[in-house]
């Protein structure tokens, strides 16, 4: 999509009658919605593809945790004989950590605010619409 404007100068605009100002302004306004719109979607697919990710990292590491929870009552059951419940409560403490690594990360990669940029372009534009027009 081609999002070029048509740039007038001081003298050009001063030389226009109010309808034209206003198809112009309105002209304007249509384009910086479809750029906001562009810019939004793109910073929501980019914010869906993180979420993902958590999301997948999150499951797994759920999954280890029950895996490793699973190693760990069974280690609990076999503690009488001490050899190999000690080989099964290190394999359930090592799946263990790497499940709590995962959900770490997985919590990290999580957006910490909803499409920050497209809020800032707006309040910018609103600030800039607002000191043009008082």
């Amino acid at each position: 999509m081609n999002l070029e404007s048509e740039r007038m100068d001081k003298s050009q605009l001063e030389g226009l009658s109010t309808t034209e100002l206003v198809k112009h302004a309105l002209s304007e306004v249509k384009l910086l919605a479809r750029a906001e719109v562009l810019h939004a979607k793109r910073e929501f697919k980019d914010e869906l593809k993180a979420a993902r990710t958590s999301a997948i990292l999150l499951g797994a590491g759920a999954v280890l945790a029950l895996v490793s929870l699973g190693a760990l009552v069974v280690a609990l059951g076999l503690a009488l004989p001490l050899s190999p419940a000690l080989g099964v409560l290190v394999a359930g403490v090592f799946f263990l950590l790497v499940a709590g690594a995962l959900a770490f990360f997985g919590i990290k990669h999580l957006p910490k605010a909803a499409m920050p940029h497209t809020q800032a372009r707006l309040k910018n534009d609103f600030s800039l619409t607002k000191e043009a027009l008082v």
